[in-house]
């Protein structure tokens, strides 16, 4: 007898669940870098102090759950880069995509958090939440940008939450959400018609502060720099995807994390 399942009845492929971790420290006086991954998170590092992140099958796709978690002994290093931009695309069922980074930062030492741009693709719906923790003295430097769709594409729906804290006082606590099928989102209340939307987070009392003018517009990008209540200030840039990585690049070279 052959049984006959409706299309419709069919059971959707569950998304990947998987877990990765990266340690920086100093071992006698020489930086160190240990790692454990799981498909498709993949991990390369790229020099004593440097890791990059691939994610080995593409996407995150809707219904993946992946998380990595950094920790940077105390006086390490540790840099964050990724191989390409990380495309999310939906998965066969209604699920989101969710990536969760946490990342620990000892006393004396410095994160360098910056991956490539993250590109939303039509009908994709992804929620990502990155937690930075910092020890008295410790520094930082992070980058995210977003990009809404393709080239061509309006994008999908972007949940993202950026926490950071400093000897466990809150210094951050910001909320982007982004969708390209949301006129609201999209209209003069929210981005404007821009397809990407940067952030930089500069911690660090130490190293010297360029004063850049509080906001300003170029016909490509918008921007605009807020003091937190705490040893740092962060960038927050809409614009053209090139406009928005070129502004936060430039300035997170001007703000480079003070050697000790």
């Amino acid at each position: 007898m052959t049984t006959v399942v409706p299309r419709d009845s069919r059971p959707v492929a569950a998304g990947v669940t998987a877990s990765a971790s990266v340690v920086a420290d100093v071992d006698a006086g020489r930086p160190r870098i240990r790692w454990n991954q799981a498909w498709p998170i993949v991990l390369r590092p790229t020099g004593n102090a440097r890791v990059h992140l691939v994610h080995g099958a593409g996407g995150p796709l809707g219904g993946d759950v992946l998380s990595l978690d950094a920790r940077v002994g105390e006086g390490a290093t540790l840099a964050v880069r990724s191989a390409g931009a990380t495309i999310v695309q939906p998965g066969r069922g209604q699920e989101s995509a969710r990536w969760d980074f946490g990342v620990t930062v000892g006393a004396g030492a410095r994160v360098d958090w910056a991956p490539e741009p993250t590109v939303v693709t039509d009908e994709a719906d992804y929620r990502t939440s990155l937690r930075v923790e910092l020890a008295a003295a410790a520094r930082a430097v992070v980058r995210e940008v977003v990009v809404l769709g393709r080239h061509g594409g309006r994008g999908g729906r972007y949940l993202g939450r950026l926490d950071v804290t400093v000897d466990g006082d809150p210094l951050l606590a910001h909320t982007t959400l982004l969708d390209g099928a949301e006129p609201a989102l999209r209209g003069p209340g929210g981005i404007a018609g821009a397809r990407a939307v940067g952030t930089l987070v500069v911690v660090d009392a130490a190293a010297s502060v360029v004063r850049d003018p509080q906001a300003g517009e170029r016909p490509e990008v918008r921007w605009a720099w807020t003091d937190l209540a705490g040893p740092g200030r962060a960038l927050l840039a809409v614009g053209e995807p090139a406009a928005v990585i070129a502004l936060l690049e430039a300035a997170a070279v001007r703000r480079p994390i003070s050697r000790a």
